[in-house]
């Protein structure tokens, strides 16, 4: 009798225990059929403020209408460090074969010693460009490729829904025709994506449209050196039609927009007495092209994609777009993209540039140097970008005196940028011929600074130091690279105008007294000293000032001074 007493107690427990894992289960069951109808309904709100959105920019963009992403599928790209290769666009639209890709990976890893097993060299036969590429991708540390959607003819390289594109693309060859399994292959494989848009130079426009070139005083169309026609920068049809191929790049899968060519052309000088700008309106060459970088911030925005832009290597050197005069100048185009793409192309350096009577045979050094001014010149502003620089990937044998850019030697360049902090890199190489043996360099790359120096090697002595000669010699450019963002206008040309014509002072002579650690983020100094202005003179006697990073750089931040006012006569030179 006890024995079915306890049966029954146990099947009337586990019908409870039962009943209770039907109810829990029912009640998650509903709670999320409510949260998926909470969602299905959000989505459904969301789609009609769509439909009302797009039937708007239909109206504003007219023949340049690109649809925005499906709210189904809102891919966002993810910021990577990103080292990328260079490939043309009749290249991305060769077939692959995914095996031969991973074979050509592992041929890699065999050839780096990675792998002792034996290396099979047939394979550099059996396999084409893209899968080289693409297995140069899968055994080394490159994740990203830079392709042409808008090359360097002015050809857009795709077929393309916009209207207005494809008017005037009009004929021509589509040499990334089938662009999907290539985009589809790297999404699978994590590739980060960027599309080249060449910008400026587009002389197929220039050309065909010739209301839209760079128009001569004289009548007709400018042309370059090499009799290539370009588009007028200043004129607003350029810019919708330029940005309406990289929101379709955006909206087919690219993660970046990588602005090419986002300049005038070169030899200003020959040519600026002869051109007419229509539209210009006495706009500055360098603001022009930075109001092109923020209109496609803003009409790219809705997107979900980085931008970057290429700049000449000069602009980290030359203040303003001074002598080059293409639009380039660094402050004002780092403001406005995500990455900043400098092409450090060593062969491009005029002798003597860096103290190199041959820049070509100094890679490591002229990266250190120009990447070096990079860093200090990001620092300086309120928004800070990423510096990916382009390296040079080919021997440029018609500098006098070249070197044979070997895989080694192409690593120099990177070496220098890892050593300063900076990870990420772009390789050119117009045939796409690339050494996967580049990219095993990681056991050269040294711990240059101490712990005292900052990004750029510099200790707080030295930054302070750099920071009062300038103000004793009234270089208001360095002293604005000095001065914390907080201390001082953002645009350098009220900075200097203040400093010049408000403050109108100038520091005679210094003394540092000492300069103590208040933690491995800044110092405190006491320092002594005269300055002098119209309106007055001040004695420093240990007064305070400090010595902080800022974005990686030391900042010396001083309170600006109150003159008194007296006449004060001190020789310059005691």
């Amino acid at each position: 009798m006890e024995e079915n007493k306890m049966k029954k107690r146990f099947f009337v427990s586990l019908f409870i225990f039962i009943l209770a894992i039907l109810l829990i289960v029912f009640a998650i069951f509903q709670i999320r059929k409510k949260g998926s109808d909470r969602e299905i309904k959000k989505i459904t709100e969301t789609q009609a403020q769509r439909k009302e959105r797009e039937e708007k920019r239909k109206i504003k963009d007219g023949d340049f209408y690109v649809p925005l992403k499906d709210l189904h599928n809102p891919y966002e790209p993810k910021s990577v460090s990103a080292k990328g290769l260079y490939v043309k666009a009749h290249v991305a639209g060769y077939t692959f074969n995914e095996k031969k890709i991973d074979a050509y990976a592992d041929y890699i890893k065999k050839m780096s010693g990675a792998s002792k097993e034996p290396v099979d060299e047939s394979i550099e036969d059996e396999t084409n460009v893209l899968e080289k590429i693409l297995g140069i991708c899968k055994g080394t540390e490159i994740n990203a490729l830079v392709i042409d959607i808008k090359g360097d003819e002015g050809y857009v390289t795709w077929p393309t829904d916009i209207p207005k594109v494809a008017e005037i693309q009009k004929e021509h060859t589509l040499d990334f025709e089938n662009y999907k399994p290539l985009l589809d292959y790297m999404k699978k494989n994590q590739i980060y994506a960027i599309a080249r848009i060449v910008t400026f130079k587009d002389p197929y426009l220039a050309e065909n449209y010739s209301e839209h070139a760079m128009q001569l005083k004289t009548g007709g169309t400018y042309r370059d050196g090499s009799g290539t026609p370009w588009v007028n920068p200043y004129d607003k049809f350029v810019w919708q039609y330029v940005v309406s191929i990289a929101k379709e790049a955006a909206l087919r899968g690219f993660d970046e927009i990588n602005f090419d060519y986002v300049r005038f052309p070169d030899n200003a000088q020959v040519y600026n007495e002869i051109v007419d700008f229509p539209g210009r309106n006495n706009k500055r060459k360098d603001d022009n092209i930075q109001d092109f970088l923020i209109y496609a911030g803003k009409e790219l925005h809705d997107y979900k994609v980085f931008i970057s832009a290429d700049v000449f290597p000069v602009s980290t050197h030359n203040w303003d777009d001074t002598p080059e005069d293409i639009g380039q100048t660094w402050r004002k185009i780092s403001r406005n993209v995500d990455i900043i793409c400098p092409m450090v192309y060593p062969s491009h350096y005029d002798s003597g540039w860096y103290g190199f009577e041959v820049p070509d045979q100094e890679p490591y050094g002229v990266f250190k140097a120009c990447m070096t001014e990079a860093l200090e010149r990001n620092a300086s502003q309120e928004f800070v970008p990423k510096i990916r620089p382009w390296i040079q990937g080919f021997t440029a044998n018609w500098v006098n005196g070249y070197k044979e850019y070997t895989p080694e030697v192409m690593a120099d360049q990177i070496v220098a940028c890892a050593e300063l902090g900076i990870d990420e890199y772009l390789v050119w190489n117009a045939e796409n011929k690339y050494d996967a043996m580049t990219f095993f360099y990681q056991d050269r790359v040294k711990k240059i600074f101490s712990e005292e120096q900052d990004a750029i090697g510099r200790t707080p002595q030295e930054a302070l130091e750099r920071f009062l000669q300038a103000q004793r010699k009234q270089n208001c450019k360095v002293e604005y690279l000095l001065t914390p963002v907080a201390n001082r206008q953002s645009e350098y040309s009220d900075f200097e105008k203040y400093i010049k014509q408000e403050l109108n002072r100038k520091l005679f002579k210094y003394t540092i007294e000492e300069i103590t650690p208040i933690n491995h983020e800044s110092y405190e100094a006491k320092i002594s000293g005269v300055y002098n202005s119209l309106v007055g003179v001040h004695y420093m006697e240990s007064e305070t000032v400090i010595i902080r990073k800022e974005n990686g750089i030391w900042k010396v931040d001083q309170k600006y001074i109150r003159y008194e006012e007296e006449e004060v006569n001190v020789n310059p030179e005691s």
